[in-house]
């Protein structure tokens, strides 16, 4: 048996991108989320997260804040959703500050989580999406 062979693995790519305009919470986002085995990505500008989504099909799940200065999260999962080739699937969770939010009607099976979010919810959330998104 070769060992050196498995030694030298290559770790799964993020399957998470999360996204919000404010860059300080966007790390302990992602420290709570490795703690949970869950390997993302950050981005605090919308529109480059969405370039980074066309680009990494290893994202699969987009967590995202709904209020942001250059594109809303709203917009945001519209326009990826438009965007995304035939046969690419993409799930979307919405962390928001907003509680009188109100889904519109083409993102209605978005889960939208009120920040601050209860952290097992929004692992929960997330597993789940990863498990369907399969």
């Amino acid at each position: 048996m070769n060992v050196a062979a498995d030694e030298t693995r290559v770790a799964p790519a993020p399957q998470i991108l999360l996204v919000d305009d404010e860059e300080d919470i966007l790390p302990e986002y992602q420290d709570f989320l490795e703690l949970q085995g869950l390997e993302s990505v950050i981005c605090a500008d919308p529109q480059k997260a969405v370039e980074m989504v066309l680009a990494q099909p290893d994202l699969r799940v987009v967590v995202t804040d709904l209020r942001m200065a250059q594109l809303d999260g709203a917009s945001l999962i519209r326009t990826l959703r438009s965007a995304l080739p035939a046969g690419r699937h993409v799930d979307f969770i919405i962390l928001t500050g907003d509680a009188a939010f109100q889904t519109s009607e083409d993102i209605v099976d978005v889960p939208v989580l009120i920040k601050p979010a209860d952290a097992d919810a929004l692992v929960a959330k997330i597993r789940s999406a990863l498990a369907s998104n399969q």
